[in-house]
């Protein structure tokens, strides 16, 4: 972590209200992604990560670094708020088809079969550890590097590296499942 990003929280935990905006800037896409490839939903995702936010407002003055960036912590309120909103839905969830996701050009069955492999990349990854998960999402479908991913994480390049291998081959048995019973 920066020392300017140091700077920016103890400025958010003075109150400037600059800086939390600029920590949403910062982070917002981050714990979006996170949070969308956990409830594979957008509008929930949308209203999740604005509740990871208006958390982190109210609890920024307990933020301290103990060796660990900022996003680790904003990952660990989202994680929790995921998890309560499952908790709370209790939800299978099937979302209708609607031009915002399609692609103008896309044929139906198209849209379909996207939307299929979505949902079932949502239901594995659902089924991996916390941390296999993070790292999927962060590598994956953030584009993050290895040493971002560990920096945010607060693991050793080699520790992500090894959790990457064991998450990719989870990943892939749980989709492989998932696959046999469909053909099944």
């Amino acid at each position: 972590m920066t020392s300017s990003e140091i700077n920016l929280i103890k400025r958010a935990q003075a109150g400037d209200l600059e800086a939390f905006e600029a920590l949403y800037e910062q982070h917002y896409t981050a714990v979006y992604t996170y949070i969308y490839y956990r409830v594979g939903h957008r509008p929930t995702a949308e209203d999740l990560a604005g509740d990871v936010f208006e958390k982190m407002v109210t609890k920024i003055n307990s933020w301290q670094p103990r060796g660990k960036p900022f996003i680790a912590w904003l990952y660990t309120i989202a994680g929790n708020i995921v998890r309560n909103h499952v908790k709370r839905e209790n939800y299978v969830e099937w979302h209708p088809l609607n031009h915002q996701d399609a692609d103008h050009g896309e044929s139906v069955m198209a849209q379909i079969s996207k939307k299929l492999q979505t949902e079932q990349l949502v239901q594995a990854l659902h089924q991996l550890t916390e941390d296999q998960r993070q790292v999927i999402v962060c590598r994956f479908l953030k584009g993050d590097s290895i040493s971002a991913v560990a920096t945010a994480l607060g693991k050793t390049e080699t520790g992500i590296k090894a959790l990457q291998r064991r998450a990719l081959q989870a990943l892939n048995r749980k989709l492989s499942q998932q696959l046999e019973v469909s053909h099944a």
